[in-house]
C-alpha cells in the first residue's frame, strides 16, 4: 500500500504536513492495542519524510527566508523535539531530567503554554519510554490541572496508559537503532499486554512465533519473562539452567520450584520435572502439580491413572463432630470426593483407558456396577503390585476398619509413583477410620445393629433425608451382621432403592432371613481372603449368569471352610462343571431347600434359563418364570394356554398358584368358535382337541405331538403317578422340548409336563432292581430272558409235577403254582413293558383262544428307564435317573 494512501494525504514534500497527517492517524493504531496498524503507519510516516526529502530541491533552501530568533517557548519547544527525534536520548531517563531542569529556568507564565503543549505532543508521539514521561507529567502536575481542560478524558487515557510501568529500563537501549527500539518495545509491550489480558495460549502463540529480536540485559525484564515463559508452557533450555541454579542456591523458594517444574516439563526433562511436581504436591497440594503428574502417569503407566486420581483426592481432616445426630456436621469425614475429582473421573472416562484402569472408572462414574472390578480383583494377577494397589483403592470405598489398618500399615515400595499413590490412600484410610471408629452416626448405626433385642430401633435422627447419603456410605462397607440387626437396617433404609445402592445388603437382608449370616471375619492376614470367598459368593447369587462368564473356574473352585454357607452350592457348580465341562443350564441342579441355592435360582428364572437348563426345573420354578415374564409367551396363545393348564393340575403348586394360572388362562380370548370348548376343557383335565387343520396352518403345530401332550396331561390330571407317560411319549416330549424352531410356550409346556413326570416317578428308581428269582415281587420288572426262563419252566416242570402228585391235592398245589408262576412272571414282564393288572386280565381272557399270547410278551421290548414298577431289569445302573429325566431321554434320543 503506497505511504500517502496510509496517511491520507495527496502525495507532498512538506514534513509539516506529513506529520500532521501522521499525527492525525495515530490515535486509531495505539502500539499496544493495534501492534501491526502502528507498524505500518510508522513505515508510512517515515517513508513520506525521505521522500519529501528527496524532492527538496537546493534552491529551494536557498529562497527560504532568514530565521528569526525564538523565545524561551520556542526554544523550549524545539529542544523537545529535538529529544524525540534523537535516538540516543528519546529513551534516557536521564537527557528527560535534563529536560525537565530546563524547564525550571522558564517563568510561570511562558511554562504553562509550554506544558500543554508538550503534552498534546506526547500524545501523538509514539512509542516512548513510560518512565520517562511519568518523570515530564509529575513534574508539570498534568494530573493535578485536568479540570482547566474542556475535554479531560484524552488526557486522563493518556495518563493511565503511560503510569504503567515500562517493560524494561529504557535507558539500555540509548545505543540501539531506531528501529530496534521500536520493534523491542512494540514487542516486549505486546508481550505484557498478552500475558495479562488475553489467554496464555494467545501470549504463546506470539512469544513463540519466529522471529530475531533484540533483548535488554534487564535483570529484572529478564525474570519476568522467565516467569511468564513458565506460566504459558514455553520451553527454553537457558531459562531452564537459570532456575535450576536458583533454585539449588534457594532451595526452599516455592516461586522458584514451581517455575523449575514448568520449565523442566516443557524441555522434556521429565525426571527432574517428576521430583519437583511431587515435592509440589506433597509440601503443598499444588494443583498444577496433581495435573502434571496425572499426565506423566497417563503417558506412562495409565494402568494406575485410576489410582493417582482417587490418591490426589485429599479432603481436609476432621477430627472432632457435634454429639447432636441431627447436626449436618455428622457428614464431616465422611467418604466424599472433591469438586475436581469429579472431573477428572470423567477426563479419565472419555480416554476410555483398557482393562482395569477402565473399569475402575466406570464403577467411580456409576457407583453401582461393582462386578467387573470385583471379579478382577479377586482372580490371581499376574501384577500383584497393581492389583493390591487396586484392592486398597476399593477398600477405601469398600471396606471396614479391617482392612483399612491393613492399608494404613502398608510398606512403600521403590517405585515413586506407587508410593505416591499409597501415601494419599493411607491419608484417606486415616481419616476413614477415624470416622468408622469416632463419629457419633457410625456409633450409632454399630450400636443399632448389634443390639440383639428384638425391640430396638434405629434413631430417628437417622432417618432424616440429608444423613441418609452418610448412612448409605456408611452401610456399603462390607461386614458380617447379626441377621437381626441386619434385618433391622434394610426395613429402615430400604438399601435396594438407594443410589449407589450398598452392594450385596439387600441380598444379605434376604440370607439373613432364611437364617444364614456371613462368618466373622478374622482379625490377620485372612482378612482378605474372607472378602474374597464372601464377595464371590454375594456376587454369583446376585447375578450368576454374568459373574460366571466374569471369572475363571479357578476362582470357582477358591477352598471354602465345610460349614460355610457357599459350600454346598459350591460342590454342585463343581460338580457341574466336571460333568459336561461348564456351568450352562445350572437351573435343574440348585435344590430350593439350600436358601443360597434358591436364591441364585431365583435370579436365573428366565425363559432361556428354564429351556437350556440341564436338568428339568421344577413347575415351582416354572410358575415363577411366567409369574416373572409373562410377556415372553404373548406371541404363543396355545403354549401359554398349555403351560398355564400343566401348571393348574399340578399338585405341587398351593391354592393361591392355581388361583393365579386360572385368571391367566381366563385372560386369554379368541373368537373363533373352537377356543371356548379347548379353554374350558384344559380347566377341567379333559383337554378338547383342536382341529389338526388349525394346529397345522394357522399355528403351524405338528398336531399329532400337540394331541401327545394333550393326552399326556389329562393322564397326569387323572391318575397322577400311575398317569406318567410312557417313555415313547416322554421322548417324543423332549425331542419337542429340545427343537429349537418350536414356540417358546410350547417349549415351556413340554418342560412342565417332564417335569411333573420326572417327580412322580418311583423315589426308589436309584435302588437295585429285584431279582428275576423273586417272583413273589409282584410289584416289579422282569426282562424278557427272565421272562422266557420262567414261562419255560413253569410249562415243562408244571405238567410234570401234576403227573408225579400222588394225590388230588397235591396235583392241585402244583397246579396252582403252575398258574401262579404263569401269572407272577407275565405281571412283571407287564410291568417291564409299562402296563399293569388290567391287561394281565385282558391277556388272561384272550388266552384260551389265542395260546401265542405268551411270546407277544416275549417279543416286546421293555422301557429303557425306570417307571413306577421301579428300575429296568437290564442295565439298571446305566439308565436310571440319577443325572435326571432330561439326560436319560436325551441319551435315548441320540
Amino acid at each position: 500500500m503506497s505511504c500517502w494512501i496510509r496517511l491520507g494525504i495527496e502525495p507532498t514534500n512538506d514534513p509539516d504536513l506529513i506529520r500532521g497527517a501522521y499525527r492525525a492517524r495515530l490515535p486509531h493504531h495505539h502500539p499496544e492495542t493495534d501492534p501491526e496498524g502502528f507498524q505500518a503507519l510508522r513505515q508510512a510516516y517515515e517513508a513520506a519524510l525521505q521522500l519529501a526529502r528527496d524532492e527538496q530541491s537546493p534552491t529551494a533552501a536557498d529562497e527560504s527566508p532568514m530565521p528569526v530568533e525564538d523565545g524561551p517557548v520556542e526554544q523550549t519547544q524545539a529542544a523537545f523535539a529535538a529529544l524525540l527525534e534523537d535516538s540516543s536520548r528519546r529513551f534516557d531517563p536521564a537527557a528527560w531530567q535534563a529536560f525537565i531542569e530546563q524547564l525550571d529556568q522558564l517563568s510561570l507564565d511562558d511554562l504553562e503554554p509550554v506544558s500543554w503543549n508538550l503534552l498534546y505532543n506526547l500524545m501523538q508521539t509514539s512509542p516512548l519510554s513510560h518512565n520517562c514521561v511519568q518523570m515530564l507529567a509529575a513534574r508539570l502536575g498534568w494530573a493535578s490541572q485536568l479540570l482547566k481542560l474542556e475535554q479531560p478524558e484524552q488526557v486522563e487515557a493518556f495518563l493511565e496508559r503511560t503510569a504503567e510501568p515500562d517493560p524494561f529500563d529504557t535507558a539500555l537501549m540509548k545505543d540501539w537503532s531506531p528501529a530496534a527500539q521500536m520493534e523491542t518495545l512494540w514487542f516486549t509491550r505486546s508481550l505484557e499486554y498478552l500475558f495479562h489480558n488475553r489467554p496464555l495460549f494467545e501470549y504463546k502463540r506470539f512469544a513463540t512465533t519466529h522471529t530475531c529480536m533484540a533483548l535488554p540485559a534487564d535483570e529484572a525484564f529478564i525474570q519476568r519473562l522467565l516467569v511468564q515463559f513458565s506460566q504459558a508452557g514455553i520451553a527454553s533450555k537457558t531459562f531452564c539452567a537459570m532456575v535450576a541454579e536458583q533454585q539449588r542456591q534457594a532451595p526452599d523458594d516455592l516461586d522458584l520450584l514451581y517455575m523449575l517444574a514448568c520449565q523442566s516439563s516443557e524441555c522434556g526433562q521429565e525426571e527432574l520435572a517428576r521430583q519437583c511436581w511431587t515435592r509440589l504436591w506433597r509440601e503443598h497440594q499444588h494443583p498444577r502439580a496433581a495435573r502434571w503428574l496425572l499426565e506423566l502417569c497417563h503417558k506412562h503407566q495409565p494402568q494406575r491413572l485410576p489410582l493417582l486420581i482417587q490418591a490426589f483426592d485429599r479432603l481436609e481432616p476432621v477430627t472432632i463432630w457435634p454429639d447432636d445426630l441431627e447436626a449436618p456436621a455428622q457428614a464431616w469425614g465422611s467418604p466424599s470426593q472433591r469438586p475436581e475429582t469429579l472431573t477428572r473421573w470423567f477426563e479419565a472416562a472419555r480416554s476410555k483407558l483398557p482393562g482395569i484402569a477402565g473399569s475402575f472408572v466406570a464403577w467411580r462414574m456409576d457407583g453401582d456396577d461393582e462386578q467387573p472390578l470385583l471379579a478382577w480383583l479377586l482372580e490371581e494377577q499376574q501384577d500383584t503390585q497393581l492389583q493390591r494397589l487396586y484392592r486398597h483403592a476399593w477398600a477405601l470405598h469398600r471396606g471396614d476398619s479391617g482392612l483399612l489398618r491393613q492399608l494404613m500399615a502398608e510398606a512403600p515400595g521403590d517405585d515413586p509413583l506407587d508410593a505416591l499413590i499409597l501415601e494419599g490412600f493411607q491419608y484417606q484410610a486415616g481419616q476413614q477410620l477415624r470416622w468408622l471408629n469416632e463419629s457419633p452416626l457410625a456409633l450409632a448405626l454399630t450400636a443399632c445393629i448389634n443390639n440383639p433385642s428384638a425391640e430396638a430401633q434405629l434413631p430417628e435422627a437417622l432417618r432424616e433425608s440429608h444423613l441418609r447419603p452418610v448412612c448409605r456410605d456408611w452401610m456399603r462397607r462390607v461386614r458380617s451382621y447379626p441377621a437381626t440387626g441386619l434385618i433391622r437396617l434394610a426395613e429402615a433404609f430400604k438399601p435396594g432403592g438407594m443410589f449407589p445402592a450398598p452392594y450385596a445388603l439387600e441380598l444379605q437382608a434376604q440370607l439373613a432371613a432364611a437364617g444364614i449370616e456371613l462368618p466373622r471375619p478374622p482379625a490377620d492376614e485372612g482378612l482378605w481372603n474372607w472378602h474374597r470367598q464372601n464377595l464371590f459368593m454375594l456376587a454369583l447369587i446376585d447375578q450368576p449368569e454374568r459373574w460366571l462368564a466374569l471369572t475363571s473356574s479357578a476362582l470357582l473352585a477358591m477352598p471354602y471352610p465345610a460349614d460355610h454357607p457357599f459350600a454346598p452350592l459350591q460342590q454342585v457348580l463343581l460338580r457341574l462343571q466336571a460333568e459336561q465341562g461348564n456351568l450352562d443350564g445350572m437351573l435343574g441342579w440348585l435344590d430350593d431347600n439350600d436358601p443360597v441355592q434358591q436364591l441364585m435360582g431365583q435370579r436365573l428364572l428366565s425363559v432361556q434359563q428354564v429351556l437350556d437348563s440341564t436338568r428339568l426345573p421344577s413347575n415351582l420354578q416354572l410358575f415363577a418364570c411366567l409369574e416373572r415374564d409373562p410377556g415372553a409367551f404373548e406371541d404363543d396363545m396355545l403354549g401359554l394356554m398349555l403351560l398355564c393348564a400343566v401348571l393348574y393340575h399340578d399338585p405341587s403348586l398351593n391354592a393361591e398358584q392355581h388361583r393365579e394360572v386360572l385368571q391367566q388362562i381366563a385372560n386369554l380370548t379368541c373368537a373363533q368358535d373352537w377356543f371356548e370348548p379347548f379353554r374350558d376343557g384344559l380347566i377341567k383335565g379333559e383337554p378338547v382337541r383342536p382341529p389338526s387343520k388349525l394346529l397345522e396352518e394357522d399355528y403351524l403345530l405338528n398336531s399329532t405331538l400337540f394331541y401327545t401332550a394333550l393326552d399326556a396331561l389329562k393322564n397326569l390330571a387323572r391318575y397322577g403317578r400311575a398317569g406318567v407317560p410312557r417313555v415313547k411319549v416322554l421322548k417324543e416330549l423332549q425331542r419337542a422340548k429340545d427343537f429349537p424352531g418350536m414356540d417358546t410356550g410350547i417349549r415351556a409346556a413340554m418342560t412342565a409336563l417332564l417335569s411333573w413326570s420326572e417327580r412322580l416317578l418311583p423315589a426308589n428308581s436309584s435302588n437295585q432292581a429285584a431279582p428275576a428269582s423273586h417272583i413273589w415281587k409282584l410289584g416289579s420288572r422282569l426282562s424278557r430272558k427272565a421272562y422266557g426262563v420262567q414261562v419255560v419252566g413253569s410249562i415243562i416242570l408244571g405238567p410234570l409235577l401234576i403227573l408225579m402228585a400222588g394225590s388230588m391235592p397235591l396235583q392241585i398245589l402244583f397246579a396252582l403254582l403252575f398258574v401262579g408262576l404263569l401269572g407272577s412272571a407275565s405281571l412283571r414282564r407287564l410291568h417291564d413293558i409299562g402296563r399293569g393288572i388290567p391287561t394281565l386280565i385282558l391277556f388272561a381272557a384272550l388266552l384260551p383262544f389265542l395260546p401265542f399270547l405268551p411270546l407277544v410278551l416275549l417279543i416286546l421290548p421293555g422301557e429303557p428307564l425306570p417307571n413306577r414298577y421301579g428300575l429296568p431289569p437290564v442295565n439298571a445302573a446305566k439308565n436310571n435317573l440319577q443325572a435326571g429325566l432330561q439326560a436319560a431321554l436325551r441319551r435315548l434320543n441320540g
